[in-house]
């Protein structure tokens, strides 16, 4: 019993000489406490004083002056104080993390003193608490491994696709100087393959409803022939007949034959029905042939008008990049250079193939016209 008095005592001491270093280290906070409190009351003593002095201002000045000036130099030194202010609250919540961090180690050490480490150990950290926190590092490490594959995978991929977009960026590059070597263009504008690929399916449309206008007027030659054929067959045949339609007829022919006066004088006959079946079928040919025509030209109106959207559209891109302006402008940019000789500003081969179509389709409404 003696000697487990006497380590009682012991322990007793050590508990109180810790006790007593932790009083002076309290003391020695409370002091730097109470001298960073004096200092904030005379730091806040010395900015009242300052804002009572820029509160009367420079009477010197004028009210407007002196109105700028004092908002000015009250913001910046507000902003100074926030920043100031900000920092110390940084600090103390620090200091207060650490005052938290030696109080609880000290109620632990005291714990210890008292009641053995066994005890301590197995009240403050259980075997399945311990269990678990070993499951959760480890769980842990797992997904830190797990993210740094990801990551380096990513990584590598991220390497592959610069090296694929260098490799596609030479390529493109050495496609746009053999096209316009091909092209016959200028060394320094190079001809854009956007331009080129939008002017191919402009062309392609163009060429698409050309066949179709030509399969049209074939199958008008056609109908024509067939007609011419009837006519010659029906004079050889008949001459007595020659009233009868043939299925192409002229705008005078229609004319006569829906007049009032031959109209009344029409006689009820099988020839003067045909005639009326001939005249109708005709006309409805006729009707179906416009509006094949019309067709035509709203396909042609809706393939120009898409055309124009994509030249805006270049322009638009070209305008916003900086390569091109409104004539007149300072930053106006032509993109043919009075400056090159006629050879060296050789016309693409493309535009040769829009300017047929152009031509083609003029001459047929001038056709039509007639």
């Amino acid at each position: 019993q003696y000697l487990v008095c006497k380590r009682k005592l012991e322990s007793k001491k050590e508990a109180l000489l810790i006790l007593s270093k932790e009083l002076d280290t309290c003391q020695q906070e409370r002091d730097q406490y109470k001298l960073m409190a004096n200092q904030l009351r005379e730091r806040h003593q010395s900015l009242k004083k300052k804002y009572r002095e820029l509160i009367d201002g420079d009477p010197s000045l004028p009210p407007e002056k002196r109105k700028q000036a004092n908002l000015a130099q009250l913001l910046s030194e507000a902003q100074d104080r926030n920043k100031h202010l900000g920092e110390d609250i940084r600090e103390l919540q620090q200091r207060l993390g650490e005052v938290q961090g030696d109080n609880k180690l000290l109620r632990m050490t005291i714990a210890k003193q008292r009641l053995g480490d066994d005890e301590v150990g197995a009240r403050h950290f259980a075997a399945h608490e311990r269990e678990d926190l070993v499951q959760q590092l480890e769980k842990a490490r797992e997904q830190i491994e797990t993210l740094r594959y990801d990551l380096q995978a990513a990584l590598d991929e991220l390497q592959d696709v610069k090296e694929e977009r260098s490799f596609y960026q030479d390529k493109s590059d050495r496609l746009n100087q053999e096209l316009n070597h091909v092209l016959g263009g200028h060394e320094n504008r190079i001809i854009d393959v956007d331009a080129l690929c939008m002017e191919n399916r402009y062309l392609q449309e163009r060429l698409k409803q050309l066949q179709e206008e030509v399969n049209l007027l074939k199958s008008s030659i056609t109908k024509y022939k067939n007609a011419l054929e009837r006519r010659k067959n029906s004079k050889t045949h008949s001459r007595s007949s020659s009233s009868a339609l043939t299925g192409v007829l002229s705008a005078k022919q229609v004319q006569e034959l829906l007049s009032e006066d031959h109209g009344c004088s029409l006689p009820a006959t099988p020839q003067s029905i045909s005639d009326l079946k001939s005249l109708a079928t005709a006309l409805l040919e006729t009707i179906h042939e416009k509006n094949m025509v019309i067709q035509h030209q709203r396909q042609t109106n809706k393939i120009l008008g898409n055309r124009v959207a994509e030249l805006e559209k270049k322009l638009r891109t070209l305008e916003i990049a900086g390569l091109w302006s409104l004539p007149g402008g300072k930053d106006t940019i032509t993109f043919s250079d009075p400056t090159l000789p006629v050879l060296q500003r050789s016309r693409s081969p493309l535009l040769t193939f829009t300017d047929k179509p152009q031509k083609t389709e003029v001459k047929g409404e001038h056709q039509e016209r007639e």
